[in-house]
């Protein structure tokens, strides 16, 4: 009888709940734990191109291709000396894991660390994926070879191992905890799935080897079976959502009457956006003015986003009123959507390709919906009866409302609330482009669907986030800056506050707009 030194579940479920410890203190971002996970990027170095390059070239052999193919030859010989469990296993380990990895990567969201790195990565960063595949398929090997006695090749696995490990950390593209994350939940899960394999189905006695033999296809069959359901039951989820997504997108999609020539999503071709917040607040019963206005800029080949505020009071042409000056958010008062993306084309002299329209009610219901945001406060102030103090804080939607509005305790008045606003743009932003949106998915769809607006088809929305991604996650952005007079009925309705933006400022800005969308 082939028995296994049988293995106890303490391990896995140690790993298992270091690994969920560590996960909470990256999570909320704790602040004496982040200071030493980050004190390595603390020292000054110049790295040697010629060992960085070699460091470069090792870390690739722990990506999915190679260590799957490895897992598939060790599988082959395993299968050759007839332990097709063992077999299957161990290539699962590794689809499994990396599937994890990815999850887990989403839901945490995770920036890469703030430093110049070596090595060009885009995905989030915690758990690092290189470290927690070189584990898995290490361990995996280890256990399935303890009965060998070949002392040299554990110990090049453990080396090869930790070598990944300080790999990653030398091309600056891992804290020591993404590094560290990736070993414990390869190695809980390695152990973990080997303890149950081995009290199941390695150390069961069979009467004949033929009863041996049908236990082992009925497994792999049930396996594959399980699978198949589970990819099933995917399926069948994802068409409910997709079709939810279509119903959302059909009800915000209010298409202009424009002639203008459309972007090649496609082809990742820069493309600009107004982005307007419409003071239309239920508990205040306002009207429909524009009182946030943003000028995105989307530019794949930059990998940047760029975030422009225009003052809502600045005096400008309107387009469609017989060359009528007034403030610029009373285009939209004027003639909706249209008359302000035209205004604000001859303005700024750059072509707007679509728009985004939520209302104030909406903000406080979507950063609801993303569990709130956390911001980085200037100063302590209050506003509609809550508090906020100076420094980071996580607030919920009125919250995250009232503290994007609050312009009269500011000192820079409204220029100091158009920055909030694209602070709390930027960190929506990020919340619904991570995985933890995916959970929340029909609450965000109620969300949208009653306060938004665009132009954009669910297609073209699709494009944008698949092929844009690397620039959404790099955000700039930029105040234009001017200067307050009063109307004397000759410029400007008398008695009336406007901005007017000095020349020089509007030339830099629009050169800046020209060159984020390839104008120059």
């Amino acid at each position: 009888m082939n028995t296994y030194k049988e293995k106890k579940f303490t391990p896995a479920i140690l790993s298992t709940i270091l690994f969920v410890v560590l996960t909470f203190l990256v999570v909320q971002n704790v602040s004496w734990f982040h200071q030493i996970d980050s004190a390595i990027y603390q020292f000054n170095w110049k790295p040697n191109e010629m060992i960085t390059s070699s460091v470069n070239l090792f870390a690739k052999t722990a990506t999915i291709v190679p260590i799957f193919s490895v897992s598939l030859i060790s599988s082959f010989l395993l299968w050759r000396k007839k332990q097709p469990l063992l077999a299957f296993w161990l290539s699962s380990n590794v689809l499994v894991v990396s599937a994890l990895g990815f999850i887990l990567k989403h839901i945490v969201a995770r920036a890469r660390p703030d430093v110049s790195q070596l090595a060009e990565r885009s995905s989030y960063s915690f758990p690092s994926g290189h470290s927690l595949l070189a584990m898995c398929l290490v361990c995996s090997i280890l256990l399935v070879t303890q009965k060998r006695k070949d002392k040299l090749l554990k110990t090049m696995l453990i080396l090869y191992v930790v070598s990944i490990g300080i790999s990653r950390i030398y091309l600056r593209v891992h804290y020591p905890s993404d590094v560290i994350g990736g070993f414990l939940l390869s190695f809980s899960w390695v152990n973990l799935s080997y303890v149950c394999l081995q009290r199941m189905f390695l150390n069961r006695t069979f009467s004949t080897s033929d009863d041996k033999k049908r236990f082992v296809q009925k497994t792999i069959l049930g396996a594959l079976t399980l699978v198949l359901l589970a990819v099933a039951g995917a399926s069948a989820y994802g068409a409910t959502v997709f079709k939810n997504v279509q119903k959302t997108a059909d009800k915000i999609y209010q298409p202009l009457n424009r002639n203008t020539k459309p972007v090649e999503l496609n082809n990742s071709e820069p493309v600009s956006f107004l982005l307007l917040g419409i003071a239309n607040d239920s508990k205040r019963q306002t009207d429909f003015r524009a009182n946030t206005i943003m000028v995105v800029t989307v530019n794949d080949q930059l990998k940047k986003t760029t975030i422009t505020s225009i003052p809502r009071d600045a005096y400008v042409e309107i387009i469609g009123k017989e060359g009528a000056y007034d403030k610029i958010n009373h285009a939209h008062s004027f003639g909706g959507e249209e008359m302000m993306i035209d205004t604000i084309e001859h303005y700024l002299d750059i072509p707007i390709n679509h728009y985004f329209v939520i209302n104030m009610d909406g903000l406080a219901a979507l950063s609801d919906a993303v569990g709130g945001v956390t911001v980085n406060n200037d100063f302590a102030f209050d506003a509609e009866g809550i508090h906020y103090p100076k420094g980071e804080q996580h607030l919920g939607g009125w919250e995250t409302l009232q503290y994007a509005r609050m312009r009269y305790e500011d000192p820079l008045g409204d220029y100091g609330r158009q920055k909030r606003q694209r602070e709390v743009t930027i960190q929506l932003t990020k919340e619904l482009l991570s995985m933890k949106s995916v959970f929340r998915y029909q609450e965000l769809l109620d969300v949208i669907g009653e306060n938004g607006q665009t132009d954009m088809t669910l297609d073209q929305m699709m494009l944008l986030m698949k092929n844009y991604q690397k620039a959404l996650e790099n955000i700039e952005s930029y105040q234009m800056q001017g200067e307050d007079f009063t109307g004397d009925g000759y410029t400007g309705e008398e008695g009336i506050s406007y901005q007017i933006i000095p020349e020089t400022e509007k030339e830099k800005v629009t050169l800046a707009l020209k060159k984020q969308l390839n104008l120059e």
